[in-house]
């Protein structure tokens, strides 16, 4: 099916963490430091094989230590390196530290490296993100072009043999052009707050949100939810695909269209959810949206 296509391109081919880098101190302890060494070692584990080296004044990810040496990834290389040679850095800087994967469910993407910040989104288990920073503490992630925080407990960094570049998540997707602008055009108004009747970046209502993007991007389509899914072929989730619309009944009333979102892979979707909320990513896979999913609506032809 094209969304298990979809699923496997998102994840990339990397290979997971080696079980040694998981022997130290929780990631929890992430901090920035800073190369001083001519040419720093990094090392697949302690005095272990050179993966590679970097230059001095590098800044680097620290994600555990134990005094003697400490584990580091940049670069999208994780290792291990000698402590002598790192000092601390700013409590945040931006620089290519890799690629992560979500490790656990409806994990919180915030606005912010905080627990009081807005959440953008909630992504589950297995989701790919690029690592493009750290922040207090917190990675900072970019996931479709949008850029917000994960705390490092969620977050496992991968790592290969050779350095990968950061993470394009469209690059190798079987889906048209016109579908990867709709996700890359929805992912800019994340944190847009819900305002009923709304159709515009000041606030909008669940299908003013969808009629917005598809109106900029696709084409006009109906006002309203219930019009949307009139209008359109209807789809199981099976056959969604990154751009389609979805539709749900209000929870434990008929079988009528009460809310609507753009289905964006690996089970989620993005949406205007209801009144006092913001437009962030939510999943199909659990919970109530599962529960009350009636079908997909597609109005693109590719």
């Amino acid at each position: 099916m094209e969304i298990q296509k979809f699923c496997k391109a998102v994840r990339l081919a990397t290979v997971c963490t080696a079980a040694a880098l998981c022997t130290m101190a929780s990631a929890s302890a992430l901090e920035i430091g800073q190369t001083t060494a001519s040419q720093l070692n990094i090392r697949t584990e302690p005095f272990g094989p050179v993966i590679t080296t970097v230059p001095e004044g590098t800044t680097l990810a620290v994600l555990a230590e134990d005094g003697d040496w400490a584990q580091v990834s940049v670069d999208g290389m994780l290792g291990y390196a000698s402590m002598e040679y790192i000092i601390d850095a700013a409590e945040s800087s931006d620089f290519t530290v890799g690629e992560g994967e979500i490790n656990a469910d409806d994990v919180n993407f915030r606005s912010s490296p905080s627990t009081s910040s807005e959440v953008l989104g909630r992504f589950q288990s297995g989701t790919s993100v690029s690592v493009v920073g750290v922040s207090n503490g917190w990675f900072k992630v970019d996931v479709y072009g949008q850029v917000g925080y994960i705390h490092p407990d969620y977050l496992n960094l991968q790592s290969d043999e050779i350095p990968f570049a950061p993470l394009d998540p469209f690059a190798e997707l079987n889906i048209s052009p016109m579908r990867k602008a709709v996700l890359e055009f929805a992912a800019q108004y994340l944190g847009t707050p819900y305002v009923y009747g709304g159709a515009s970046p000041s606030g909008f209502d669940c299908s003013g949100f969808t009629y917005f993007v598809y109106k900029n991007i696709v084409q006009e389509i109906p006002r309203t939810a219930t019009d949307q899914r009139a209008a359109s072929t209807n789809l199981t989730m099976d056959e969604l695909l990154p751009g389609d619309l979805v539709f749900f009944r209000n929870s434990g009333s008929g079988s009528g269209v009460g809310h609507a979102g753009i289905y964006v892979g690996e089970g989620q979707f993005i949406h205007s959810p209801n009144s006092g909320d913001y437009v962030s990513y939510d999943t199909l896979l659990t919970g109530s949206y599962n529960t009350n999913f009636i079908c997909g609506g597609r109005f693109i032809s590719d």
